[in-house]
């Protein structure tokens, strides 16, 4: 797999070189109409890096896609310059303090949709740097007015017109061909996880077992990046046959198959993982046979008429085959349909403000709330974030050096997005990529002094080795573009001057466009990852409480199950699980800062395994519960009632345990969030150090989970020996045996995990 990445890259590398060669072919010795069009080269680059040094890899439609967002673009820019040129007059925009101000305003415009891609955003922020800089350089002269505009979309079509020849050529990169192949790849792993699993349970002794689980876990880590590229490839279909609208729905269906399939595997992985001792008792032949369903699954195949192994759960049952039991159960459900057990997002409950007490406010009052409640949203805070930091660095890169004034503008332009990232981070690869790109080109120069002409060759493995720096844990994506963009910039063109003053220049106007790209990110964004990270921790724990509030309910009331609750808080939990992940992962890119708590890589990664494995299992609860409730039932009356009392007290015991979590991250955190409203609770108060330390004393531990298990498994071989009946009944009854033993084993194994999340917390803590 590491063999076919390589692969990948290299001709990701290739085709990105190829169109800046057409790009570099097509300005410097193209036509003069053509080259009289685009006097704008260093923006045909940018667009051609922006759509290939992307998140993603493209395909044709992807760059298809890109090339429509582009046009789309262009449109914007050329309404908002012909507007402003209207109302303002060209004179006034050529004033170097009023083009900033047009700048920020423009900005605002194109930032504001929430429809418009990201890629559209970035190409009308250059555009717009573009046009305004112009103005201000040659003073508001009436002649570029008209033209202005045609130039820059022309630039700005080159390069997108670059992109579209370099993925179809020699031969096109297909979405569905790079589906097909992460399909395959994805089948190839899942074989070769069933055959570790296979190995696991016949290993001879348990430092053997968790080797090959180790194993299993870095193959599970692949598999779910492929299911991601598939994921990405399957969105760019509709651009390559959009007129196949059945093709989509049975992609889409093979695409949550295979996300079901994975989920199953996880829980294959899980339960192996939860075993204490092995080997496990079972034959080769057995295993075999028990796993047949899971590999015809995955090969796509119909499943033969084979007769089901024979279920040895109705003897007596003991703790330590509950993880057998859950791994039988997972082999099961790949009889059937899986489907079934794909979360689906519409379940997430949304929560609404009533605010019934603003009924009796005065009216002024009613305004400014609900303007501050409308400047807080997302489409906001990221428009005005975006204004603030282009009109800054349009304003200081013209009055630093008035004719290179563009360079500190188009930085920012390519570094802005929608969400939050590490700013530091990520303003670090910017300028470290683009004093290396610098560097590059003026070693480039020197060596082809005298063969001007050909000095665009050393650009093609210059281009290579960014795309494979893109993928770099030191420079990332950041780095990778703006180190191409500044080798391209100084050999892919002419008659910028001394190829030295260019570059101190461009690099100085780089430094103050990322110092306003910062400003702009701490002024609209000022908490930390870490701080966000621990807020987003004390949000996961509160719906890890609802979770099971949620499941004492269920088991209350076994005749009418909730299920639907439980499933949206597992879904709410879920989401901040992701969002924990997202602060945590931004949080570790940070530098350290003195005399603020960094945060502890280690025990956060913990807890986000235990959160991750939670919502997995609160997902097999939901669809045990199901089983139990909408199949038929034998005459096995299982005494919820003693298993409700456990769970109750378990909760009793964590809810008490994070509110003590709760308060001690509020009073560490109180500095932080003075003056920011994250997580601010007036009410909260502080609490003693000891009665802290009381209280945890009194939280959940492992032996409530063992207790849980113990009477779980005893219940149950008390039900299991008071039925008995027909052949056909008896079936069922296994079944519904194998059915509670798996429920049993997923509500323990998540108290367990709760343990472990709340003993990782104080510790850390």
């Amino acid at each position: 797999m590491r063999d076919t990445t390589c692969l990948e890259r290299l001709s990701l590398a290739l085709r990105t070189a190829l169109a800046c060669l057409i790009v570099s072919l097509t300005t410097l010795y193209g036509p003069k109409p053509l080259k009289h069009l685009t006097t704008f080269p260093a923006f045909s680059y940018l667009t051609t890096i922006l759509i290939w040094l992307s998140d993603a890899e493209p395909t044709y439609g992807e760059v298809l896609k890109s090339c429509v967002d582009v046009s789309y673009a262009t449109f914007q820019t050329t309404a908002i310059l012909l507007v402003s040129v209207l109302v303002v007059g060209p004179a006034s925009l050529g004033n170097s303090l009023v083009a900033p101000v047009a700048v920020a305003v423009a900005s605002f415009i194109v930032a504001f949709p929430a429809s418009t891609s990201l890629l559209t955003k970035r190409i009308a922020f250059g555009q717009i740097v573009l046009v305004y800089v112009t103005f201000a350089v040659f003073n508001g002269e009436v002649a570029h007015v008209f033209m202005l505009p045609v130039h820059v979309a022309a630039s700005t079509a080159l390069g997108a017109i670059a992109s579209l020849l370099a993925v179809l050529l020699p031969f096109p990169r297909l979405a569905h061909s790079q589906m097909t192949k992460g399909c395959k790849l994805y089948a190839e792993n899942a074989f070769e996880r069933l055959n570790v699993f296979v190995e696991v349970m016949m290993a001879r002794d348990n430092t053997t077992a968790q080797v090959l689980i180790t194993k299993a876990a870095s193959l599970s880590a692949a598999a779910r990046h492929t299911l991601k590229s598939i994921k990405t490839h399957h969105e760019r279909l509709a651009w390559e046959r959009p007129d196949t609208r059945f093709l989509k729905r049975k992609q889409k269906h093979q695409g949550e198959k295979l996300q079901a399939t994975e989920f199953l595997m996880r829980g294959m992985e899980i339960a192996l993982g939860s075993c204490s001792s092995f080997p496990l008792g079972m034959s080769r032949d057995e295993l075999t046979h028990l796993l047949e369903a899971p590999r015809t699954h995955i090969a796509r195949e119909p499943a033969p008429p084979t007769v089901k192994p024979e279920d040895k759960q109705a003897g007596s049952l003991s703790t330590a085959a509950l993880p057998v039991s859950f791994f039988r159960y997972c082999v099961e459900l790949f009889r059937g349909d899986v489907l079934s057990l794909r979360q689906d997002s519409k379940c997430v409950e949304s929560e609404r403000d009533t605010h019934q007490g603003d009924k009796g406010l005065p009216m002024t009052k009613r305004v400014l709330d609900f303007l501050s409640v409308w400047m807080a949203r997302e489409r906001f805070v990221f428009a005005f974030k975006c204004s603030i930091s282009l009109g800054l660095a349009v304003l200081f890169g013209i009055l630093y050096n008035k004719k290179n004034g563009y360079w500190s503008g188009l930085t920012v332009a390519i570094s802005l997005v929608s969400g939050r990232q590490a700013t530091l981070t990520v303003a670090n690869s910017r300028l470290q990529g683009t004093a290396m790109g610098s560097v590059y080109g003026l070693l480039c120069c020197a060596i082809f002094q005298r063969l001007e002409e050909f000095r665009f060759l050393p650009l093609l493995p210059w281009i290579a080795a960014t795309v494979f720096m893109r993928h770099s844990r030191v420079y990332g994506q950041p780095g990778g573009v703006t180190s191409a963009i500044a080798a391209l910039l100084i050999l892919g063109r002419r008659n910028y001057g001394a190829p030295t003053d260019f570059a101190i220049t461009r690099i100085v106007e780089a430094s103050i466009g990322l110092l306003c790209f910062v400003f702009g990110e701490i002024l609209v964004t000022p908490a930390r990852a870490s701080t966000l990270a621990r807020t987003e921790l004390s949000h996961c724990l509160d719906a890890l409480v609802d979770c099971i509030r949620s499941l004492v309910l269920c088991s209350e009331q076994k005749k009418k199950m909730p299920l639907s609750d439980l499933r949206s808080k597992q879904a709410k939990l879920s989401s901040h699980v992701e969002a924990l992940e997202r602060f945590t992962s931004e949080a570790l890119t940070e530098p350290n800062i003195p005399f603020l708590h960094p945060l502890n890589a280690v025990s956060y990664n913990k807890v986000l395994v235990s959160f991750s494995k939670i919502s997995d299992l609160c997902l097999y609860v939901c669809d045990g519960l199901t089983n139990l409730s909408g199949g038929a039932q034998p005459s096995l009356e299982y005494p919820w009632e003693n298993i409700t009392q456990d769970l109750k007290l378990f909760q009793e015991k964590l809810q008490s345990s994070v509110k003590c979590l709760d308060t001690k991250t509020r009073a560490r955190l109180q500095k932080e969030l003075r003056k920011r409203k994250i997580c601010h609770d007036v009410e909260a108060g502080t609490a003693a150090s000891n009665d802290n330390h009381s209280n945890m004393e009194l939280g959940p531990s492992q032996d409530d989970a063992e207790k849980f298990s113990d009477s779980f498994v005893k219940l149950l071989n008390e039900a299991t020996e008071k039925t008995s009946g027909s052949t056909g009944e008896e079936a069922v009854k296994n079944e519904t045996t194998l059915c509670l033993s798996s429920l049993g084993f997923c509500i323990s194994r998540l108290m367990q995990e709760t343990v472990c999340i709340i003993t990782e917390i104080t510790h850390r803590s």
